[in-house]
């Protein structure tokens, strides 16, 4: 089986990806989040698994958007990793004019940037291990990125858990284009409302008389016209569950647009 994950080697993607594969599995990195889910689209992966939710940063907006843009990708399980980012350089010793990382992990470890390099340039990349292969290239440079990227790209630890919340932790989610066919514990739904007013607080009426658990709740533009929503919702059960199945019947009912991602 092939398993896609946002790349390079040493990225928190690629760590959750060797703790999910079986031994025959090949994973396969990808340079952006939106390339794999494409080559999932396309069938020329059989699973791929990325970033959903951080808890200190909230929800990874290019994971969210590369499900909304496919009716057939699923979800089909989650892996969660604690995230313990590491502050790394070629050298111990060497002046510091550039850091490199993704995007997230600045902001979880902005306290960290603000106390020890406030006046030094920070430059967001694709992803954690992208920023360990640029600083192992430039001798100017760091990054901050998963520890096993120590060894990968030849780099010296200059500190170690800089990130906000030493408790910090990321979802990673597994999508396949074929639905769960076990018993899962979770449903994940998109839905637009109609419009009209209270339409959204009517679909989220029907999830409390219905006594079904809300764990979680965003929304993302539709990119339609301006004001116009996506709303992601996960729910505690089973979408084969008959009353979890006859409750999102009925709210479907009262959207403009509705979709299950998936059961895990």
């Amino acid at each position: 089986m092939k398993i896609g994950y946002l790349g390079p080697k040493g990225s928190y993607s690629y760590e959750a990806a060797s703790q999910y594969k079986n031994e025959n599995d090949n994973i396969i990195e990808f340079d952006t989040i939106s390339k794999v889910v494409n080559e999932l689209e396309d069938r020329k992966i059989d699973k791929c698994i990325v970033p959903i939710e951080n808890a200190i940063q909230g929800s990874v907006i290019d994971t969210m958007d590369s499900i909304l843009k496919y009716d057939d990708v699923y979800i089909i399980d989650e892996i969660i990793l604690d995230i313990k980012h590491s502050f790394m350089s070629k050298t111990k010793d060497g002046k510091i004019a550039k850091i490199y990382s993704h995007p997230q992990a600045l902001a979880q470890c902005s306290e960290y940037l603000d106390e020890y390099y406030p006046d030094v340039k920070q430059v967001p990349v694709s992803s954690t291990s992208y920023a360990a292969c640029l600083a192992e290239k430039e001798s100017d440079t760091a990054c901050i990125c998963n520890s096993i990227c120590k060894d990968l790209y030849k780099l010296e630890v200059l500190s170690e858990n800089i990130q906000n919340i030493k408790d910090n932790q990321t979802k990673f989610i597994v999508l396949s284009k074929e639905k769960n066919k076990r018993p899962t514990q979770k449903t994940s739904v998109i839905f637009s409302t109609k419009d009209e007013p209270g339409a959204l607080y009517k679909i989220l009426g029907l999830f409390s008389l219905g006594e079904i658990n809300l764990t979680k709740i965003e929304s993302r533009p539709a990119k339609t016209k301006l004001g116009e929503y996506m709303f992601f919702v996960d729910i505690v059960g089973d979408e084969k569950d008959i009353k979890i199945s006859s409750i999102l019947n009925d709210i479907s009912k009262h959207c403009n647009e509705f979709r299950i991602i998936g059961s895990y």
